[in-house]
């Protein structure tokens, strides 16, 4: 069982880069329904969500985590606290779109941290479970 999800470093990456391109692209088409935002408070909200995503990308490139998981953690409050009181709603933003925002980060974030913190090597991983070889025949 373990054989299932033994990963390499090259797929780990291919799966965090897979993961970053849909993501980076839902987040721009929730960016677009921000039609009545004030111009200020649309750049506070693009600086949030930039820092969260550069915080999050950080995670694997980072010798310590610590403390760039302490950053994510701050942003992602930041984030949850624009959802969740509504004096802190921009003018203009419907709630549902912030909670769509919410939404596609917090998954996002969970998405990546499972692929990141999950162990990966550099050996190739074990032969599948139908039994097949190293060169990919059945004995």
């Amino acid at each position: 069982m373990k054989g299932l999800f033994a990963r390499t470093r090259r797929e780990r990456n291919g799966g965090v880069d897979g993961l970053n391109l849909f993501f980076g692209a839902l987040l721009g088409a929730n960016l677009g329904t921000f039609d009545e935002v004030k111009l200020s408070h649309y750049i506070l909200i693009i600086a949030i969500l930039a820092v969260t995503v550069v915080a999050l990308r950080m995670v694997s490139a980072a010798d310590r985590r610590g403390p760039v998981l302490a950053m994510l953690g701050t942003y992602l409050a930041m984030l949850f606290a624009f959802a969740a009181l509504p004096h802190l709603h921009p003018d203009g933003l419907r709630p549902g779109d912030i909670h769509k925002l919410v939404a596609t980060m917090a998954v996002w974030v969970l998405l990546s941290l499972v692929l990141e913190l999950t162990p990966a090597s550099d050996e190739r991983p074990p032969p599948d479970v139908r039994g097949e070889d190293e060169a990919g025949e059945t004995p």
